[in-house]
């Protein structure tokens, strides 16, 4: 069982319709119905979300309830702020990134890595040979102290829209997503929410939603 720390925008919003929208597409002109069903897997499997605290078992003698105690102590000291979006690619694949400041949001989750850290379970070495293939110095220390390689100052916000397309692939996936994504107001990010994998390969399930409540952003 794994818990992870996503930004999920509140139901409702303008983010939150168009994540529904796009992951619910069953067809597009140009790409296979089957092949569109395997760029969204992942994206659907992990849901609408940006991670903050990437996947995580628990290290032993910790319990759901002190996840939820380190998660809430974060929120409570951090007041909501907006991020605007928009299309980008990162690390071959499509994604809304931070089109301004990312100042607030990098400085929240790295939060959600060092305050957390201490709930986390050490990776097998097996686990870290298997994950460091490709990494480099920066994102190999990383890895080794805290299982994960692309936080602090490797952490790129993003909400992934699908898997590594081909160029006539990605052509088509622009032209679906780019006037829609052109008039979606900035991201409100207003909460934490804890999200469970409850076997390996699973579906993440929102576990419980922690508004930000603090008097400024971190």
């Amino acid at each position: 069982m794994r818990y992870a720390i996503y930004f999920c925008p509140a139901a409702g919003t303008a983010l939150d319709m168009f994540g529904r929208e796009w992951l619910s597409i069953a067809a597009l002109p140009g790409i296979e119905p089957a092949r569109l069903q395997g760029l969204l897997a992942d994206v659907r499997r992990y849901g609408w979300h940006a991670t903050l605290g990437a996947p995580f078992a628990l290290a032993d003698g910790k319990r759901y309830e002190d996840l939820c105690r380190e998660v809430a102590g974060i929120a409570a000291r951090v007041a909501p702020f907006e991020l605007p979006l928009a299309l980008d690619r990162l690390a071959g694949f499509l994604a809304l990134r931070p089109s301004g400041d990312e100042a607030a949001i990098n400085a929240l989750a790295g939060h959600c890595v060092r305050d957390l850290h201490v709930l986390r379970a050490p990776l097998s070495e097996a686990a870290r040979q298997r994950r460091g293939a490709g990494l480099d110095d920066v994102e190999l220390t990383l890895l080794h102290r805290f299982g994960y390689p692309y936080v602090l100052e490797r952490y790129r916000f993003h909400i992934t829209l699908s898997a590594r397309a081909t160029p006539d692939e990605e052509r088509v996936l622009y032209a679906w997503l780019s006037p829609k994504l052109a008039t979606l107001p900035p991201a409100r990010i207003d909460a934490l929410t804890i999200c469970r994998e409850n076997e390996p390969g699973k579906d993440f399930e929102q576990l419980e939603r922690i508004p930000l409540s603090g008097g400024q952003a971190v």
